[in-house]
């Protein structure tokens, strides 16, 4: 015997409660992705006035400037052929209080570190405020390669917009670069947010495996690059475990200037797992940056690594991402007020420079976010 219809005035009162709960639910919670489409052009700066690098966690600095500045063509702050030696204690302190209280080491103080600076054409409203990959390599103290999938919540990527896609593609293969992409070439990649045009693209890893995404673009987008640069500008990616959490964390932080774009369902697009040589529907959200043209995504996997594993700050392989803040202390209540616990001895910013402050803190995939300011305060004198 089949059960009796609903009257239609029961479902007027079932379709009433139900609407009355998402009222209720949103009232008591802003939308996170407000924009109507993704975002492309310069975001104004607020909070934050631009990003500052993308940090990488490394093996070796040289084959990092071989990588990105021979062979992709990423600017490099000082002189090719300069010593660039391990840094002494005094002179690391602040870098080895975020790994002491970041990260596993029975030994951090031990720790020497060394970095590299290499700045992204086409990242910055006008040249000379471009964000940079800073490389930076710690030695003497215990760490593990950090080499997810592609698809784990956690990992992050980079993408690099070039000019001759095949040309860098080819000046790789002859280095023996390990290519992700499946077929090993550039896949046509049709109707990726935010792009207009054709974009072709691959992915490669770079010498700790990280993952490198090369797009190339036609016709090419505006850019601040010169003329003769390979490179155009950068989109980061991080892979999260739920992308309303993740990227509501990020905006707490970074302010409201941090608005976003986000994809209404899971997409299931061919030629994007041919390009990341893996099978799998995602959500993708999109934020421009404050004070730059650097789009930031987020990226969710409908079936991901539930028990996906979580790098140390040490880890080559690991990654963070630098916000340049007006005040790190307008930033410091958020932090507090999301219970997050900043890596550092005094649970505040920590000064790397005479006026320059930074604190680290965890995101909720195991990412890193870093924010820094310059000029607001002295280091006080011993």
């Amino acid at each position: 015997m089949k059960p009796a219809p609903y009257s239609f005035a029961v479902f007027l009162i079932v379709v009433s409660l139900a609407m009355t709960v998402v009222i209720a639910d949103s009232s008591a919670q802003e939308p996170w992705a407000t924009l109507d489409s993704p975002p492309t052009g310069v975001a104004p700066a607020g909070d934050v006035l631009r990003p500052g690098h993308l940090g990488r966690q490394i093996g070796n600095v040289e084959l990092m400037i071989h990588f990105y500045h021979d062979l992709i063509g990423l600017d490099l702050m000082g002189p090719r052929g300069r010593p660039r030696p391990f840094g002494s204690k005094d002179t690391n302190a602040a870098l080895l209080e975020f790994a002491q209280l970041g990260q596993n080491a029975s030994n951090p103080m031990d720790a020497r570190n060394r970095a590299v600076i290499l700045p992204i054409p086409g990242t910055s409203a006008s040249k000379g405020s471009e964000m940079a990959i800073e490389a930076i390599e710690i030695k003497k103290i215990s760490s593990k390669p950090y080499k997810p999938s592609m698809t784990d919540p956690g990992a992050s990527y980079i993408k690099l917009i070039v000019r001759d896609l095949d040309k860098t593609l080819a000046t790789l293969k002859d280095e023996l670069v390990p290519v992700i992409t499946t077929g090993e070439e550039p896949v046509t990649v049709s109707g990726y947010p935010g792009v207009t045009g054709k974009m072709r693209a691959v992915f490669v890893r770079d010498p700790d495996g990280y993952p490198v995404g090369l797009l190339e673009i036609t016709p090419t987008p505006p850019t601040s690059a010169p003329s003769d640069s390979n490179v155009l500008g950068a989109i980061i990616g991080v892979v999260v475990e739920d992308l309303e959490t993740t990227c509501r964390w990020f905006q707490n932080l970074v302010g409201p200037d941090l608005k976003f774009w986000a994809s209404p369902s899971f997409i299931g697009d061919n030629s994007y797992s041919t390009l990341i040589g893996t099978v799998g529907r995602f959500r993708l959200a999109q934020t421009l940056i404050p004070g730059s043209p650097v789009i930031m995504e987020f990226i969710q996997y409908e079936n991901h690594n539930k028990n996906a594993s979580r790098p140390n700050f040490q880890d080559p392989g690991a990654a963070h991402i630098l916000f340049m803040a007006k005040d790190v202390d307008t930033i410091l209540p958020r932090v507090r007020a999301a219970g997050v616990q900043p890596l550092s001895g005094s649970g505040g910013p920590t000064f790397i420079g005479p006026q320059t402050r930074a604190f680290f803190i965890t995101g909720p995939d195991g990412y890193w976010a870093e924010f820094m300011d310059h000029g607001i305060k002295s280091k006080p004198k011993n």
